[in-house]
């Protein structure tokens, strides 16, 4: 767990704290035949877990 590749850089540390500022901060991230954070197509993964489409 000493190894760089587990530690957050300056912006995931940013979005640890501040969450999105707008959803082309988040990859896109395929889930169950749709994507996450998609620009093109915009679900979002809510607190609660569940997705939900912008």
């Amino acid at each position: 767990m000493l190894s760089e590749v587990y530690r957050l850089t300056e912006r995931g540390m940013r979005l640890r704290d501040k969450g999105l500022e707008q959803l082309t901060d988040a990859p896109s991230l395929p889930i169950a035949g749709i994507e996450a954070y998609s620009t093109s197509a915009p679900w979002v993964l809510l607190e609660d877990g569940r997705l939900a489409r912008l």
